[in-house]
């Protein structure tokens, strides 16, 4: 068999013959004589040693013998080979050997790319998501009975009835386009289509949690009278018990008899630390505050049993928001329609994709929902 071996000191065709007297391979540069007296020949690869290997491996015996391989760049070679059919072949590898630059040979090209990830957004959680399949959106939002009342004998209750007040909303309409230049194909190994994907995806839920955001910073006010991170001068307690703000509002929401149900409370990560640093929730001894976690997400509330904790690093420094999201939920989250698409410029060969979202963070009963101001001192950085 004929095989073309590129080496930086040899660029001349090689031929690999094996002898069928001793069933060895051998490197040379044209065909055996038919005595296979092949004095310019050299030995690179023994059948016989690597028969023996198999038959002792197959029996599990340690009488393995010395490499198989008798010239060491050919052995080197074949590793080479093995790690690339290992790796998935050498389409990951930006260039193959070239018979005429073999002072470049290979150009290895990291496989990981960096810079498509984004942090959490968990500002959506704090309303309750509506999907709507239309951009207009109507609510109705009842006005309750008065209570009952005691009548005399033969007297008959006064008539009562449902009045509704409507709410009229639209979405709003984003956009996102992105393009994948032919350059950018040609020259990069790398997926673009995928990547460029993956990044546009995170944007529908970051505007999302941006505008709930927005919209929680309208809430009713409610000024705690002392921060939560302030301790009492030569004492080893906080001066003010976070828990007492977090039920005056919940007593605003559930005790005025509106019907909410206080289950979120969005907080900022550095709120978040000085919540938890408390001496009212973690004990004088206990340093460490316990079930407690700093990841940006939704977890449990340390102190309030069945309230979720929404961390997120758009919430403002110093502000707590206390909404209702299940029950008579105080901001809605109306999500419309998405359409995506696709088109080819046939004059620089560039494909465009795009995003079209429709969606809407409203408040729709303010009496569900309150802003705690003024929880903790903002730190700048």
């Amino acid at each position: 068999m004929n095989v073309r071996r590129e080496d930086n000191s040899n660029r001349e065709t090689m031929q690999y013959w094996k002898n069928p007297e001793n069933n060895v391979v051998y490197e040379m540069y044209s065909a055996p004589n038919p005595d296979y007296n092949w004095s310019d020949a050299q030995p690179v690869y023994s059948l016989n040693t690597k028969l023996s290997n198999v038959k002792f491996a197959k029996q599990g015996k340690p009488e393995l013998q010395k490499n198989v391989f008798l010239d060491r760049k050919f052995e080197a070679k074949v590793d080479d080979y093995i790690h690339d059919i290992k790796q998935g072949g050498r389409v990951k590898q930006a260039a193959l050997h070239s018979v005429t630059n073999v002072g470049v040979e290979i150009v290895n090209v990291f496989g990981e790319v960096f810079g498509k990830l984004d942090r959490k957004y968990a500002g959506k959680n704090l309303a309750r998501e509506i999907p709507v399949p239309n951009l207009v959106i109507e609510i109705d939002k009842v006005t309750k009975f008065t209570g009952l009342t005691r009548i005399g004998e033969m007297q008959l209750p006064s008539q009562k009835e449902l009045t509704y007040t409507r709410q009229h909303f639209e979405a709003n309409k984003f956009g996102l386009m992105f393009e994948i230049s032919e350059e950018s194909q040609l020259k990069n190994v790398h997926n673009v289509l995928q990547d460029s994907v993956q990044v546009a995806s995170n944007k529908v839920e970051q505007r999302a949690s941006y505008d709930v955001i927005d919209i929680a910073k309208t809430l009713t006010a409610q000024t705690a009278p002392v921060g939560w991170d302030v301790f009492t001068a030569s004492t080893d307690h906080s001066t003010a018990n976070p828990l007492d703000d977090l039920l005056i509002s919940v007593s605003n929401i559930e005790g005025a008899g509106v019907g909410g149900k206080v289950d979120r409370v969005g907080l900022h990560l550095f709120t978040n630390a000085k919540y938890a640093a408390n001496t009212n929730l973690r004990g004088v001894a206990n340093t460490t505050p316990v079930d407690v976690t700093f990841e940006p997400g939704t977890s449990q509330l340390l102190g309030m049993d069945g309230v979720g904790k929404v961390l997120d690093n758009g919430v403002p420094q110093g502000t707590a928001f206390v909404t209702s999201v299940d029950v008579e939920p105080a901001i809605a989250y109306f999500q419309g329609p998405q359409r995506v698409g696709s088109k080819h410029n046939e004059i620089t060969g560039s494909d465009e994709y795009f995003i079209i979202d429709y969606h809407l963070a409203a408040l729709i009963n303010n009496e569900t929902g309150r802003q705690i101001n003024a929880v903790s001192t903002p730190i700048s950085f």
